[in-house]
C-alpha cells in the first residue's frame, strides 16, 4: 500500500458541535440504555407529515410509502434531507403530492426550500436515492413511484432540474433503488426494484375476517414485477441493460435493495430483498454481467428454508470478521433475518442465535440502519416498524409500532435495548436513514411515517470518540461509491465500511462513514481501498472530526 496523498479536514466540518438548548441530551440518555436518543423533528424545523391519500378504498400503494434521503445538496457541509411526498391515489398533479427538501442551516434548523429548488414532483411518490448521477460533481437525486421515476438533476445553484431525456421514466410501481459502478468504467450504474402489478381502475376488494369492511389486501395476491438495471453512459443518460445483464426474466416483489461487494472482489454486487420471494442475490461477474446465486448462496430464504415477506436491508460487518454480512427486515412472526458472511457469497441465517430475530416476532419492520450509535466500537441496528394492514388481527402486533435499538457487541452479537423514547412514539414507519447532520459525530436517523409525521431522532451521545471520512475520487464517480474504508484503532481493533448509495427501505444515508471510538481508544490508521481497486493509507489520523480523503492520482 501507498500513504495516501491529500487528507484534509473540511472547513464546514470544522464547526463545534451544535449546542442548543433544543438539541441537548435531556433525560433520553437515562431512559435509552447505552444510547441517547430523542425526537426532535418540529423543534428543527422539519415540519412534514407524510399524505398517503388514503380514501377508504384500501389501494395498496397507499400503505407501503415513503422513502427519504441524507445529501449535502448546495455543498456547504451540512447534510440536508430530502422527504418523499404521495399525495392522493390514484394520482394526480395534486399539490398534495408534492416532495419536500429541507435545508440544513447550520445552526441546528432546517428550512423548507422544496419551491424554490424545484424538487416539488407531483408524483405518487414512494422512495430516493441521492448519487452524481451524471458525473458533475453535485448530487442527483433518482425519485421512484407509483407512476413515473424521475431523475432530478442538481444544477449547483441550489436548485435541481428534471432530466428529461434520461432514459428512466419508468412506469409503474418501483420502490427502491441503488447506484453504484457495476461496468466499472467510472460512473455510476442503477438498480430498480419493482414491486407488483396493480391496476387502480380496477383493484381487489379484500375485508376483514370477522366483519364486511374493506381492508388492504394481501400482497400475495398481485403478481411481482421484474427488476431493471440501467447503464450509465454518461450525461444524465441511460439504457436499460436488464436482459444483457442477466437478471431474472420472471418478475419478483421487489422492495430493499443494496449495491455492495459481498464477496470482496471489487465489483459492487446486487441484493434484493423480495416480498414473500425468494431474495435475490446476483453475482457482479464484470462487464456489468451478473449470475443468480440467490439459492446457492443461502441468503434468499430463512432457516427453514422458507421465503419470507422482505422490505428493507443493512450491509455492513457485523461481526469484524471485515466482510459484509446482511440484515433484511420481514414481516411480524417471520423475524427478521441476519444473513453471516461466510466467504466465497456464502451466508447463513444467524438470526435466531445472534439475537437479532426475537425481538423482531411482534414488529413489522421496513426502514433498518446499522451504525456505531453509542460510540463502542460496535455496530448497532436501527429498525423502523410499522404494519400494512389497520386491524394486523394477532395478538400484541399493532398497527402503529415503536422503533427499535438492538445494541451490539462487536462479534455478530446483538441484545434489544428498552428505549422509552422510542416506546411513547409508535408510528407507522417506513423509510429510515442516518446521518450525522450536526457534525457532531453522533449518527442520527430520520423516519419516514406513513400517513403521520416525519421523525428525526436526535444521538445525544457524549461518551467515546469518533472518527468521519468523507472521500472524494476523480472521474464521474466523485463520492467515491463503492470505496472501502478501514479504520485500524488501537488495541488490533480493525473496523471496515463501504461508501453506498441507497440502501435500508426506499431510502439514501449520509454518504460520509462514521467510526466509533471507545472511552481511551485511538486511530492508527485508515486503509482505502478506492472503487478503481487503487489502496491507500493515511497513518495516525487526528480524532474527533471529518477529514476529506482525496484519491491519489498518478
Amino acid at each position: 500500500m501507498r500513504r495516501l496523498a491529500v487528507a484534509v479536514a473540511l472547513p464546514a466540518l470544522a464547526l463545534p458541535p451544535l449546542a442548543l438548548p433544543a438539541l441537548a441530551a435531556g433525560a433520553a440518555g437515562e431512559e435509552c440504555g447505552p444510547f441517547s436518543f430523542r425526537e426532535v423533528a418540529g423543534e428543527v424545523g422539519l415540519s412534514f407529515a407524510h399524505d398517503r391519500g388514503a380514501s377508504g378504498e384500501k389501494h395498496l400503494p397507499e400503505t407501503m410509502g415513503p422513502g427519504l434521503a441524507w445529501l449535502d445538496y448546495d455543498g456547504d457541509g451540512w447534510q440536508d434531507l430530502y422527504v418523499v411526498q404521495s399525495g392522493p391515489f390514484p394520482p394526480g398533479a395534486s399539490p398534495r403530492a408534492a416532495d419536500r427538501l429541507f435545508r440544513n442551516r447550520g445552526d441546528g434548523t432546517f428550512e423548507d426550500v422544496g419551491e424554490r429548488a424545484g424538487t416539488g414532483r407531483l408524483g405518487y411518490g414512494q422512495g430516493v436515492v441521492a448519487a452524481d448521477a451524471d458525473g458533475d460533481g453535485e448530487v442527483d437525486l433518482y425519485l421512484t413511484a407509483f407512476g413515473p421515476d424521475a431523475l432530478l438533476l442538481n444544477g449547483g445553484d441550489g436548485t435541481f432540474r428534471p432530466a428529461s431525456e434520461s432514459g428512466l421514466a419508468l412506469e409503474g410501481w418501483s420502490s427502491s433503488a441503488a447506484f453504484a459502478d457495476a461496468d466499472a468504467d467510472g460512473d455510476l450504474d442503477l438498480y430498480v426494484t419493482r414491486y407488483v402489478a396493480y391496476d387502480p381502475a380496477a383493484p381487489l376488494r379484500c375485508t376483514e375476517p370477522d366483519r364486511e369492511e374493506l381492508r388492504y389486501c394481501d400482497p400475495s395476491l398481485f403478481v411481482g414485477e421484474s427488476d431493471r438495471f440501467y447503464r450509465n453512459l454518461g450525461g444524465g443518460r441511460f439504457a436499460d441493460g436488464s436482459a444483457d445483464a442477466g437478471l431474472p426474466a420472471v418478475g419478483a416483489r421487489g422492495l430493499g435493495v443494496v449495491f455492495g461487494d459481498l464477496d470482496a472482489d471489487g465489483r459492487p454486487d446486487v441484493y434484493v430483498a423480495n416480498d414473500l420471494d425468494p431474495n435475490l442475490l446476483l453475482r457482479n461477474l464484470g462487464g456489468a454481467r451478473f449470475a443468480d446465486v440467490s439459492l446457492v448462496s443461502g441468503a434468499a430464504l430463512s432457516r427453514e428454508g422458507r421465503p419470507q415477506a422482505g422490505m428493507g436491508i443493512a450491509l455492513a460487518d457485523l461481526d469484524g470478521d471485515g466482510d459484509a454480512d446482511l440484515v433484511v427486515t420481514n414481516f411480524d412472526v417471520e423475524t427478521n433475518a441476519h444473513y453471516r458472511n461466510a466467504g466465497s457469497l456464502v451466508f447463513e441465517d444467524v438470526a435466531a442465535s445472534s439475537g437479532v430475530g426475537l425481538p423482531s416476532f411482534n414488529r413489522l419492520g421496513f426502514g433498518v440502519v446499522a451504525r456505531d450509535f453509542d460510540r463502542d466500537g460496535a455496530t448497532d441496528l436501527f429498525v423502523a416498524n410499522g404494519h400494512i394492514f389497520e386491524r394486523p388481527g394477532r395478538e400484541n402486533v399493532a398497527f402503529r409500532q415503536p422503533a427499535q435499538l438492538l445494541a451490539g457487541d462487536g462479534r455478530g452479537g446483538f441484545r434489544e435495548v428498552a428505549c422509552a423514547p422510542l416506546a411513547a412514539l409508535p408510528a407507522v414507519g417506513r423509510g429510515a436513514a442516518a446521518a450525522d447532520w450536526g457534525n457532531d459525530g453522533a449518527a442520527d436517523v430520520a423516519v419516514a411515517v406513513n400517513g403521520g409525521a416525519l421523525q428525526l431522532w436526535h444521538n445525544g451521545v457524549e461518551r467515546g470518540g469518533w472518527l468521519g471520512v468523507g472521500l472524494r475520487s476523480v472521474g464521474p464517480n466523485r463520492e467515491a461509491v463503492g470505496a472501502t474504508v478501514t479504520l485500524v484503532a488501537s488495541g488490533g481493533r480493525r473496523e471496515r465500511q463501504w461508501v453506498l448509495a441507497g440502501d435500508s427501505y426506499q431510502s439514501s444515508s449520509d454518504r460520509r462513514l462514521l467510526f466509533g471510538l471507545p472511552e481511551g481508544g485511538r486511530p492508527e490508521a485508515l486503509e482505502v481501498t478506492w472503487p478503481d481497486g487503487r489502496r491507500a493509507r493515511l497513518l495516525e489520523p487526528p480524532p474527533d472530526r471529518y477529514l476529506r480523503l482525496t484519491a491519489p492520482t498518478g
